[in-house]
């Protein structure tokens, strides 16, 4: 509105008062001002009026004074692509359309779809750098003789930003006993459970408690199921299931003894092992057993499950590693691993590997690299000094070694010199401590350390993933997501039964059912044969010979011009086996009117008529009519 009454100007003076207007000639002169053109560009052009005057149609509009954020200002962007060179311009074919409206529509999109097509490249530009640079690893000069495993934790943390040198803590939890750890998939939650029934879940990037619960008797082993809401806790005698707020939910009774625990997110089947040396797959979702199998080979020393191809890992007391899967009762693999107890297994997780290397550790003081594609031989192996406890492998390939006293970590093991000892990359000092359970953080640079006096997050540098896919793990999800990513596992969950050790198997055509696929059945029409024809193309047809095609075969044998007879398969005689001649016998018990039976019949007596005229047609009896009456026959 003040815009349009700017438009109109000012009011004329009346005439009456035109003397006394003469005398505020101050005022009137002031008043005329407020109309004059801004300094700078305006939106709107100038207007001039009757006495000469000019006015701004944007007077008393905010177009004149705003800006664009500097944010956002193509000068800003990563390409560079504001510069006067490169300016965005609409297509100078779009100058020839006449018709000025669909003109600047036209401008208009095609400077959208420029200016979109620009900001994806900048994203594309940003992500290859992301995933192709440096992953914030150590980097010291070698040349002044500095390494990386001499550097403390202060110095990583005072050399990191603030958000993440507050992830370094340590939670003193004395006289509780040994500590067991584990994270969920996202590594936004962390579980942890003492020898001495001290039970507690938290988010540890928020520091919000959960549940916190004693359960005054000896726990094994602690394991998130599908999310944060649910975890397994193998205490003395049995597995329980308890709620985010600590209520016990489940008693899993068939868990008897357990010792280690492992949990197949996408199969939905929480895997135990006890002191029997049953190993025993339960589905959450159902709540049924699946099976249990016996391993024979007493209590397991570790477990570990490979989250690529979700087969479970044992290591045992006679220095031997077996690989497990629901579908048989006999190991996929057993082999000689080391001269002891196998006290650690580690499956690498990273996409270079794709879970194709598995590090065990053994009581010989001896750590070994092995590949999943050929068991015979390791790749590598080198004693270490204090007494090995548990190994774990990072998102980005690191594998660190626990033990008495302290960490040792390890990255590119399967690279350079495979005949030597590998150098460490960080070495982390726990004085008078033993490492009970270690797991890294995922999509973050953390090791977390469950030991007798509590547990320690520890910075390691480089250690973690820093892509991540929202599909599967969000490190961000909101309660509507979850509960959506909850529903959407329950109904996309995979079956048991394609466990397989070669991933590779699944999706192959089975050669003794004919080796064909859908496409090559259904380029011949093979769903609208009949069920005879179907059984004659896949070569299962099991129909009598008659006596007249025997005497026909023999009669071809005999002649002599072998060349110009066609080879004729010789069908089996086998009596009254024929499957349709089942199916008429079958319905012919029946005391009653059937009209699929009727139709049968009807159809193999045309069948038969069929045949019959096409051997008489070969033998002579019948001439065939070629002429135009053919038609007709």
């Amino acid at each position: 509105m003040d815009a349009l009454l700017a438009s109109a100007g000012p009011l004329q003076p009346n005439k009456k008062n035109f003397s006394k207007g003469k005398s505020s000639g101050g005022s009137a002169s002031s008043s005329s001002n407020n109309y004059v053109k801004r300094n700078g560009s305006t939106s709107h052009q100038t207007i001039t009026r009757s006495d000469g005057s000019k006015i701004d149609a944007s007077l008393n509009s905010i177009l004149g004074s705003t800006r664009i954020p500097s944010s956002f200002h193509q000068s800003n962007l990563a390409s560079g692509s504001g510069s006067s060179s490169s300016q965005i311009k609409p297509d100078q074919s779009l100058n020839r359309i006449q018709d000025k409206k669909l003109k600047a529509k036209l401008q208009r999109q095609d400077l959208n779809f420029k200016q979109s097509k620009l900001e994806k490249n900048d994203v594309n530009e940003w992500l290859n750098k992301a995933v192709s640079g440096e992953k914030g690893t150590i980097e010291v000069d070698e040349e002044l003789g500095e390494k990386t495993w001499r550097i403390k934790q202060n110095e990583i943390q005072n050399s990191v930003g603030i958000a993440s040198s507050k992830k370094k803590f340590d939670l003193k939890l004395e006289n509780m006993g040994t500590y067991k750890i584990d994270y969920t998939r996202n590594g936004r939650h962390l579980a942890i459970a003492s020898s001495k029934g001290h039970v507690a879940t938290f988010d540890w990037q928020a520091g919000k408690l959960h549940s916190e619960i004693q359960l005054k008797e000896s726990v094994r082993d602690i394991k998130f199921l599908h999310s944060e809401d649910f975890y397994a806790v193998a205490q003395k005698k049995y597995v329980f299931i308890y709620d985010q707020n600590g209520v016990e939910l489940h008693k899993l009774k068939q868990h008897i003894d357990p010792t280690h625990m492992e949990f197949l997110p996408y199969h939905y089947l929480l895997t135990t092992v006890g002191h029997a040396g049953y190993l025993k797959y339960h589905d959450t979702s159902t709540g049924v057993m699946l099976t249990q199998i016996p391993t024979r080979l007493g209590s397991p020393h570790s477990m570990a499950q490979n989250p690529h191809s979700a087969i479970i890992h044992l290591g045992h007391a006679n220095g031997t590693m077996t690989l497990w899967s629901p579908n048989m009762t006999t190991p996929h693999v057993k082999l000689l691993a080391h001269r002891g107890p196998v006290n650690g297994i580690a499956v690498d997780p990273s996409e270079t590997s794709a879970g194709r290397y598995v590090a065990t550790s053994g009581m010989d003081g001896v750590v070994k690299i092995w590949d999943g594609r050929m068991w015979g031989k390791e790749l590598r192996s080198w004693h270490v000094r204090n007494q090995i406890t548990n190994l774990s492998y990072s998102g980005m390939g690191m594998l660190s070694v626990g033990g008495k006293s302290g960490i040792t970590i390890y990255k590119d093991l399967q690279s350079g010199n495979t005949q030597h000892s590998p150098t460490p990359y960080l070495t982390l000092g726990l004085p008078s401590l033993t490492v009970n359970s270690i797991k890294f953080c995922p999509f973050d640079d953390l090791l977390c350390v469950g030991h007798e006096k509590g547990i320690s997050n520890l910075l390691v540098p480089g250690s973690g993933e820093p892509n991540f896919d929202s599909g599967e793990t969000d490190l961000y999800e909101t309660y509507s997501r979850r509960r959506e990513r909850d529903v959407r596992g329950v109904l996309e969950k995979i079956k048991p039964e394609l466990i397989t050790l070669d991933t590779d198997f699944l999706g192959k055509i089975n050669e003794s059912r004919g080796g064909e696929t859908y496409d090559e059945r259904n380029s011949r029409s093979f769903r609208q044969l009949g069920r005879l024809e179907r059984l004659r193309v896949n070569g299962k047809a099991d129909e009598p010979q008659s006596i007249e095609e025997e005497e026909e075969d023999d009669d071809d044998d005999g002649d002599g011009n072998n060349a110009q007879t066609k080879e004729k398969v010789k069908r089996k005689m086998k009596g009254k086996g024929g499957s349709t001649s089942r199916y008429l016998r079958k319905k012919q018990k029946k005391n009653i009117v059937d009209n699929n039976l009727l139709a049968m019949k009807a159809k193999v007596a045309a069948q038969k008529k069929v045949e019959d005229t096409r051997r008489k047609i070969a033998s002579g009896e019948i001439v065939k009519e070629t002429g135009a009456l053919a038609r007709f026959g």
